[in-house]
This record gives C-alpha cells, sequence and structure tokens, in this order.
C-alpha cells in the first residue's frame, strides 16, 4: 500500500502552510505524505472518514503538570489529560525540580504515549534544597527532554537571576508566572523565545494594567520582542474579563494552555479542547485559535515544521475534531460565565503515525485517583 492511514473528507486547517479547505491527508509511517483534494483510497491501509469534522495539527499544550509518579500534589496521568483530548506534545511546567528531574525522566517522560518536554523548577536560593545554576546546566546537557526553567509566582525573587543565568545556557526557555512579581520588572528578565503563562489571570496581584486600565507598554513590547503570551488557563490563571479587556485594546494571546492539575481538572479547566473553546466564547475565530493551539506553540519549541504542521514531510500528529452545535456556558477562574453555541471535542487522535481514539474509553482502577477523568483510560486502536 501507498500510505498507512488516510483521512478523508474533514476541513483541514492547517496555519502553518496556510491551508482552511477540504481535502485529504495522507500518512506513511510516523510522517505526513501528502495534503490535497481526493486522494485515492484503495491506496491506504488505514481510512478514516472525517466527513462534517476538522482536521488540524495535533495540539501542543504549553503548560501540564504530569509528574505523577511523584506521589503528591499536583500532577495529573499524561495519556489520560493530554493524548485522550487531542494533546500530542505538551510542556510540563517546572513540576520537578532539578533533584527530581531524573527520577521524573525515567518513570514519567518515558513512560507516556505523548511527546512530554519538560522546564525544571529552579528552587529559592533561601529554600530548604537549593540549587547552584551549575546543577540545572548540567540537567540541560544530560537530558534533551528539558528545554528550560520555570520561575514560580511562590518563589523569592532572588531566584529569577539564577532562573535566567540557567535557561541562557543552552539556549533555554525561561517561563515566567504573570503574577509572579510586578509585570514591568518581570519582563526585564525576559528574552526572545520565553513563555510568560497566566497573562490573562484574574488580577488577584500584579496586573497587567496599568491603574487607568490600560495594557502595560511593557507587555506589548514583549510580545514585540517575541516573548510568547500563554493563557496558562490553570485555577488561578485566566479570567474571560481581562482576556476581553485586552482583545478591546487590539492584543491576543499568542498561545493557549491548560495549566491542568487535580485542582482544576474537574473545572474550570478540564482539558485542552475545551479551554480552546472558551476562546471562540470571546469571539476568537476557530483558525485563531487552531494556531494558538499548534503552530505558534511548536515554535515556541524551535519545532514549528517538524511539529504543528501538516506539510509533508512533519510528524504525523493530526486531531480529527467534531464541532458540536448548541449552546455551552463555560466558567473562568471566577466562576464567571460565558456562552457559545460551539465546542471543540477531539474524536480521533494520530500521534506519531498511531491512531487513538479520544472517545473509546473503558473503566479501570486508576493507581492515582485524580491523574484522569473518573475511572477511565485511553485505549488504543
Amino acid at each position: 500500500m501507498r500510505w498507512k492511514i488516510l483521512i478523508t473528507g474533514g476541513r483541514v486547517i492547517d496555519p502553518y502552510s496556510g491551508v482552511d479547505s477540504f481535502q485529504d491527508v495522507a500518512i506513511s509511517g510516523k510522517n505526513i505524505a501528502e495534503v490535497g483534494k481526493s486522494l485515492p483510497v484503495d491506496q491506504a491501509e488505514n481510512v478514516i472518514d472525517a466527513s462534517g469534522k476538522i482536521v488540524t495539527p495535533g495540539f501542543i499544550d504549553l503548560h501540564v503538570h504530569n509528574y505523577t509518579s511523584r506521589g503528591n500534589q499536583p500532577s495529573v496521568d499524561s495519556d489520560t489529560t493530554n493524548l485522550a483530548f487531542g494533546v500530542t506534545t505538551a510542556l510540563d511546567a517546572g513540576t520537578a525540580t532539578p533533584g527530581e528531574y531524573p527520577h521524573y525522566w525515567e518513570s514519567d517522560i518515558q513512560n507516556t504515549k505523548v511527546r512530554l518536554y519538560s522546564l525544571v523548577r529552579m528552587p529559592d536560593p533561601y529554600g530548604p534544597n537549593p540549587s547552584g545554576v551549575s546543577e540545572v546546566k548540567d540537567l540541560i546537557t544530560s537530558y534533551d527532554t528539558l528545554l528550560g526553567v520555570k520561575f514560580h509566582h511562590s518563589q523569592h525573587f532572588a531566584s529569577l537571576p539564577l532562573a535566567r543565568e540557567a535557561a541562557d545556557f543552552g539556549g533555554g526557555i525561561l517561563m515566567c508566572e504573570a503574577y509572579g512579581a510586578p509585570i514591568p520588572q518581570l519582563l526585564d528578565w525576559m528574552n526572545t523565545g520565553d513563555i510568560l503563562t497566566h497573562t490573562f489571570h484574574a488580577a488577584f496581584r500584579f496586573p497587567i494594567f496599568d491603574h487607568r486600565g490600560k495594557l502595560w507598554q511593557k507587555i506589548r513590547d514583549a510580545k514585540e520582542r517575541g516573548i510568547y503570551l500563554d493563557i496558562g488557563h490553570g485555577a488561578r490563571g485566566f479570567a474571560f474579563r481581562t482576556l476581553e479587556q485586552s482583545i478591546e485594546q487590539g492584543f491576543m494571546p499568542d498561545t493557549i494552555s491548560t495549566d491542568v492539575h487535580i485542582g482544576n481538572i474537574d473545572g474550570p479547566v478540564y482539558d485542552m479542547p475545551t479551554t480552546m473553546s472558551k476562546m471562540l466564547a470571546l469571539g476568537i475565530s476557530l483558525p485563531e485559535v487552531i494556531e494558538m493551539s499548534t503552530r505558534i506553540p511548536a515554535r515556541a519549541l524551535s519545532q514549528e515544521k517538524e511539529l504543528g504542521s501538516l506539510t509533508p514531510g512533519s510528524v504525523a500528529d493530526v486531531v480529527v475534531s467534531r464541532i458540536e452545535n448548541g449552546s455551552f456556558t463555560y466558567l473562568d477562574v471566577l466562576h464567571e460565565q460565558r456562552t457559545s453555541n460551539e465546542k471543540i471535542v477531539a474524536e480521533t487522535i494520530v500521534y506519531s503515525g498511531n491512531v487513538y481514539n479520544g472517545s473509546r474509553y473503558r473503566p479501570v482502577e486508576m493507581s492515582h485517583k485524580h491523574d484522569a477523568p473518573p475511572g477511565f483510560i485511553l485505549t488504543e486502536t
């Protein structure tokens, strides 16, 4: 046979190549082979009918917590919270400290079906287990899954210069939380390619607006400098009113991410498609939402052509989703509501050329109670 998989009849949305039309997607091995109209079905081993659905690159979530073998909060299982909902590539946002990272890599990262990258959390220099910059540099050299450093909002500001130095080693990413310090001072430490997460938070401290309700100029400058402004929903990281106020001022997020963990998996976050659907509720178009969940986060990982794309030769990460029509109510971290007549539901997931069905689950006894939607795991087809 010419192809391993042929996805037919769907609306293909691939922001990287500028495609938004009804086409077929052919997969050979672990890569996209061809995208075109009316490709011959008799040349494929497996045919997926995507009629009435959208076909996109696999979703990329730049803020997850998947260190479940750690045995404590806040992580959730990677396969049942990522792959089951169309996320084929994820970035763990600093769940592990430098001392924990080798265990995290061996017990979790190697054993998940998704492509799981990570940042290491830089401990406070005045905390009980301080880590030197040299230790983090050694880890970045040793593990190709470790892409940089996370500065957590609970950390002493004195750890930020150390995090910056460690991230700079090997051209790594520095991720900062928008409520981790006053925005102007925080952004002074961030460079091109870094990620500001929880950007549109509930403003319980360090808002992104000045006293006049205007976006800090340094936020606008950060976008111009190539710093990625990320949703990072989480339990405190996203408020409808903040993003609406930003959109009114002509300012949009770069990337959509969940920050899903045990404290929000049962609401208000739930999963990546739900978070993406909330953007639809605010009037962001479907192609823009897909771009914020595929091409742009792939670029943030320095893998824009390999991931987040359906161009021939790219990795065969594909999501077939249906767009449900109806009346859907969504909540943010303030429990404020917005409604939408559309909802994104991931149905069939292709990860590196292997097919999974996001709607097919079977009851099991979970090893970690809060790891996944209660009582279910993903089954491979």
